[in-house]
C-alpha cells in the first residue's frame, strides 16, 4: 500500500508540474530531480509533448479507450501499482472520460519515469557528514559556490548540477556563498523550508523538529515552507527569517563574528579551491604559477594561521616552493635539476 500511495503522490507531482501549478521553488526542485541524466530529460520532454497534444484535443479522432484502459489495467496489476484483489472494469465513457483515460496513461507513465529518476538521483547525490569537533568543513561545488559546513551537520549535493537548477539538501548549519547564475536558481532543501537564490551569501541553521533560521549577509533569497509553499518571504541583506508556529517571521540581522572562518578544514580539495577560499576570507593573495599545480589535492586545517604559516603548510604538504612578487604569493613546483653527464 505504501508503494501505491507513493506512486499516486508522484503522479500528482507530475500533473501539478505539467499544468503549471507549481511555485518557482517547487518547479526548480522538481526539474533538478528530472534533469540528472540525458535519458531523464528526454523522457520528460516526451511526456510534455504528449501533454501539450492532449490540451489541443478536440475529439476529431476518438482513441480506442477500451483497448487503452485494458492495457493500463494490465500494467497496473503487473507492476503492483494497485491491490491485486481489486478488479478494474472498463466503463462506458463519454468524450471527457476518454480524454481522462488517456491522460491517466500519460500520468502513470510519467510517474514511473519520475520514480526511477528520483531514486537514481538519490544514489548519485554526495553526502558529507561532520562530527562533534568545532571544525568548519569547506566544500567548493561544481558551479564555484563555496559551502562552509558546521559540526553535527549533513550536506548533500550532486557532482554535477542539472541544466535547469542547482539543488542541494542541508540538515544542520552551513554558510552559503553561492556563485551567481540567473539562469539556474540555487535551491536548498531543509526539513521545513525551501530556499531559492541566484547568487548571494547567507547562513542557514536547522534543528530537528521546528527549528529553522536563515540570515542574509549579501543579496536576496526567497524562503518558503515545504508544508505550504504559498507561505513565503523575500529576505534581503541585514535580515533574518525563522519559523514560529508554522509561520515565517522576519527580523533584523546583525552580523557578528564569522564562525565559519574558525578552524577551516579541507578534505581532498584541489589547491586552487583552497587558495580561492583563503583569498575570500583573509588578507591573502595566493596564486599558482601553473594551472596544473592548482589541481593538486590537499587535506589540511587552518586554525587562526598567519599568511606565512599557511604558505609554509601548503609548501611542505605538496612539496612546492613559493615566492612573493609585488605582495602576491606564487606557488610553483619544485623541479629536480638535471644531473650532469
Amino acid at each position: 500500500m505504501n508503494k501505491e500511495k507513493s506512486n499516486r503522490q508522484d503522479a500528482g507531482r507530475v500533473a501539478k508540474y505539467l499544468s503549471g501549478e507549481m511555485t518557482g521553488a517547487e518547479s526548480a526542485v522538481f526539474e533538478a530531480e528530472l534533469t540528472v541524466s540525458e535519458e531523464g530529460r528526454a523522457d520528460m520532454e516526451h511526456v510534455k509533448k504528449q501533454w501539450s497534444a492532449m490540451k489541443g484535443y478536440q475529439g476529431v479522432t476518438s482513441p480506442d479507450t477500451r483497448k487503452a484502459w485494458d492495457k493500463l489495467s494490465r500494467r497496473l496489476h503487473n507492476e503492483q501499482l494497485i491491490p491485486a484483489q481489486q478488479e478494474v472494469k472498463p466503463l462506458f465513457m463519454n468524450a471527457q472520460l476518454k480524454i481522462a483515460a488517456v491522460l491517466l496513461i500519460l500520468l502513470v507513465s510519467g510517474a514511473v519515469t519520475y520514480w526511477m529518476m528520483y531514486h537514481k538521483r538519490a544514489v548519485e547525490m554526495v553526502r558529507v557528514d561532520t562530527g562533534a569537533g568545532e571544525n568548519t568543513l569547506v566544500k567548493t561545488l561544481a558551479d564555484g559556490s563555496v559551502i562552509y559546513i558546521a559540526h553535527h551537520s549533513s550536506f548533500s549535493f550532486p557532482q554535477e548540477f542539472g541544466s535547469q537548477s542547482r539543488h542541494v539538501v542541508l540538515q544542520g548549519e552551513a554558510f552559503f556563498d553561492v556563485a551567481s547564475n540567473p539562469s539556474r536558481p540555487f535551491v536548498i532543501e531543509t526539513d521545513r523550508a525551501l530556499i531559492e537564490v541566484l547568487g548571494t551569501a547567507f547562513n542557514v541553521k536547522t534543528e530537528q523538529g521546528d527549528g529553522f533560521e536563515l540570515s542574509v549577509d549579501r543579496g536576496r533569497v526567497k524562503v518558503s515552507l515545504k508544508s505550504d509553499p504559498s507561505n513565503y518571504l523575500l529576505v534581503s541583506a541585514g535580515e533574518k527569517v525563522s519559523t514560529l508556529r508554522n509561520n515565517l517571521v522576519k527580523s533584523k540581522h546583525d552580523p557578528g563574528p564569522a564562525w565559519y572562518q574558525q578552524r577551516m578544514q579541507f578534505k581532498d580539495e584541489p589547491l586552487r579551491h583552497i587558495l580561492d577560499v583563503l583569498n575570500r576570507n583573509f588578507s591573502t593573495n595566493f596564486v599558482v604559477a601553473d594551472p596544473a599545480t592548482g589541481n593538486h589535492k590537499l587535506t589540511v586545517m587552518f586554525d587562526h594561521e598567519t599568511a606565512a604559516t599557511m604558505t609554509e603548510l601548503i609548501c611542505m604538504t605538496l612539496n612546492l616552493k613559493s615566492q612573493t612578487i609585488h605582495g602576491t604569493v606564487v606557488f610553483t613546483e619544485i623541479r629536480e635539476e638535471a644531473k650532469p653527464n
